[in-house]
């Protein structure tokens, strides 16, 4: 079989009897086979390139598309074809979400057929690929163009010439903005590369401005590994410069490239004992350890720190480091067995019993610190973010020591039957509820609460998290039945709904409740309006009665998408900016999500009910409308063959 037309023929006036292998992807791999068969003639292959990165669908552009990747994909086996370098620069500037065309014209893409462009330039023939990788940054007159395409260039072929002599050409009169970004990019792809390096240590030279100075050195600590000439420049820079990131930055480069170099080696020995004691010696103890373990330096550094420290939190991680690089370490077991007895920083105390606890999980003074922790953090109005942090990781320390976690468990039951603020009351239910599966003191302190608080929002995070450690619980599930029926807080009933779907996702009951949070108004209640779309979407859609909650709930979502109006948005929310980006935003969530619920049979109307919000009116007033109908569209043009999705999309 050697005529392209048995894979492709198309003929608009009878669609039925046109053929369209091309969009099937079971015919994927034959249709592949095919183009690298020696016998078929070249021309029969040039015809169906032509036909294929010709293809006109009449219908928005999205099968041409597809049938233009599977061009692209073909010269994987067809390199030889006269079209190829076409092809790869149009699959390449889909591929950029956004492409400048001219000094004045920029094409927004839509990110579908952004991620399929990428895709397929991965599957394509490669020295294709490069080569109009190779020309775009030699011609591009964007920046950002350019440095995203050096970067990739220098993926698909590591040490690219042109892709690194491009960046180097940028000039250091940039702006600061581009030019970090430039020595980020050197940093990325131009490893081990001498002109990059010179370019970067010349860089360091002529800069002043010391946090562009941070970038180069940065960048210089990700591509020179062994460099002689790099590691002189570093050497210079943390022996002469004044200021002290540059240093610290210039030692940390120094810890990654400068491996068994005694060059380095040397000038951090002579560092520390010229800066003994100084804050920044913890940093070039650890750089010293990194290029040469065991360095007797270090140790002698960190001691010093740890005994002559006027600075807390320095003193705690000098010795918490001493005990990493040397277990057992007497002085940095003293010292943070002295911060856990002495310190009133919640926080050094944490570390302190963290550490301890790594080198000796016995250790009851440390155990009873954390327990201390948990429990008199709940008695705390305020730091709450603060005190939240230190309560969760003393929790997880006490797990971690504690295989069955009854530890943990008997500081979190401690401090719910204590805490005096419903804040941290409700987040000791959770990490409970997390951490007490099948624990009979968490599920009778659980249900204790749940019969005894009069707090809606305790009741829910306790039902919920009693159902966790105790899957089935009767008195978990009445509870977050009654919340379903009584509550009138949407989130509190939304809460009663997630917990529900889990247990029993198809019970008339818990469905109905998400309908009718997805009628809500979706400006006030957004993020419920998602956690509801996002737990239809684990539902089982085979089942019947799913099936019928599905159809009530898709048309509402598709409303959602035609009725949003930026206008109404703007009046309500114009002076939250961060906001109304945050609802325009929603537009595109509930597309993905809508995606992930659709079955077959709903593709069609939907398609019909969204193709006109496809026009350039959209496109210019409203970008994140149009970027959510093409998402979905793009979706079902990717599950209806084409006949079925021509006659949608015209009826």
């Amino acid at each position: 079989m050697h005529d392209w037309q048995y894979f492709f023929n198309h003929d608009r006036s009878n669609l039925n009897q046109a053929t369209y292998r091309i969009f099937e992807p079971e015919w994927k791999a034959e249709i592949l086979h095919w183009f690298s068969q020696e016998d078929v003639a070249k021309k029969q292959k040039e015809d169906f390139i032509q036909a294929l990165i010709g293809f006109d669908d009449s219908c928005g552009d999205f099968y041409r598309y597809r049938a233009y990747f599977l061009a692209a994909e073909a010269l994987s086996q067809f390199p030889e074809c006269s079209l190829g370098d076409a092809i790869a620069s149009q699959v390449l500037k889909w591929s950029y979400a956004y492409f400048r065309q001219d000094k004045s014209d920029w094409q927004i893409l839509p990110k579908p057929l952004v991620k399929a462009a990428r895709k397929t330039l991965e599957l394509t023939d490669r020295k294709r690929v490069i080569a109009a990788y190779v020309h775009l940054v030699h011609t591009t007159e964007s920046r950002t163009v350019l440095r995203l395409a050096a970067e990739k260039l220098g993926t698909l072929d590591p040490g690219n010439k042109s892709a690194i002599a491009a960046l180097e050409l940028i000039p250091i009169s940039e702006d600061r903005y581009g030019f970090c970004l430039r020595s980020y990019s050197l940093g990325t792809i131009a490893v081990s590369d001498e002109s990059a390096i010179a370019v970067l240590i010349n860089d360091i030279k002529k800069i002043p401005d010391q946090e562009i100075r941070t970038h180069v050195i940065t960048a210089l600590g990700d591509i020179a590994d062994g460099n002689h000439a790099a590691i002189a420049a570093l050497v210079n820079l943390m022996e002469t410069t004044l200021n002290k990131e540059n240093c610290c930055n210039a030692i940390a480069a120094l810890g990654k490239i400068a491996v068994g170099n005694q060059t380095a080696i040397a000038a951090l020995v002579k560092f520390l004992q010229i800066n003994q004691g100084d804050r920044i010696c913890f940093d070039a103890s650890q750089a010293l350890w990194q290029i040469d373990p065991g360095n007797a330096a270090v140790l002698k550094s960190l001691v010093y720190i740890v005994e002559t420290s006027a600075n807390a939190f320095l003193i705690n991680r000098a010795a918490t480091y001493l005990l990493e690089i040397e277990p057992g370490n007497k002085t940095a077991i003293a010292t943070l067995s002295k911060t856990l007895e002495t310190s009133q920083s919640e926080g050094e105390r944490l570390q302190a019993a963290n550490s301890l606890l790594k080198v000796n999980s016995n250790n009851q003074i440390a155990i009873n610190v954390l327990l201390e922790l948990v429990k008199n953090l709940g008695q705390s109005p305020k730091d709450a973010y603060y005190t939240q942090c230190i309560a969760w990781e003393a929790t997880r320390t006490l797990s971690q020591i504690d295989p069955s976690n009854k530890i943990a468990i008997n500081a979190l039951v401690d401090l719910i039957r204590t805490a005096n603020d419903h804040y941290y009351l409700n987040l000791a239910v959770q990490d409970l509820g997390l951490l007490g599966a099948g624990n009979e003191t968490a599920m009778a302190t659980l249900s204790e609460l749940i019969a005894s608080t009069k707090d809606d929002c305790v009741l829910c995070n306790a039902a919920g998290s009693l159902e966790k450690v105790d899957p089935g619980n009767k008195v978990a599930l009445s509870t977050l039945y009654q919340i379903l029926e009584t509550n009138q807080d949407e989130s509190g009933r939304l809460y009663a709904v997630q917990n529900l779907i889990k247990i029993d996702p198809v019970n008339p009951k818990t469905i109905a409740t998400l309908c009718q949070i997805c009628e809500s108004n979706p400006y006030q209640y957004k993020s419920i309006l998602m956690d509801a779309v996002q737990n239809l979407e684990q539902l089982d859609s085979e089942n019947n009665l799913v099936k019928e909650k599905l159809n009530e709930v898709i048309p509402i979502l598709i409303q959602f998408i035609q009725i949003f109006q930026q206008d109404d948005d703007n009046k309500n929310f114009s002076q939250y900016p961060t906001v109304q980006l945050s609802y325009e935003s929603c537009l595109l969530d509930i597309a993905n999500s809508l995606t992930k619920i659709l079955q077959s049979e709903h593709l069609p109307q939907v398609l019909i009910s969204l193709k006109d919000y496809l026009n350039e009116q959209f496109y210019k007033n409203n970008s994140y409308r149009y970027e959510a109908v093409f998402n979905i569209i793009w979706h079902c043009a990717e599950n209806l063959t084409y006949p079925d999705f021509y006659k949608a999309w015209h009826n």
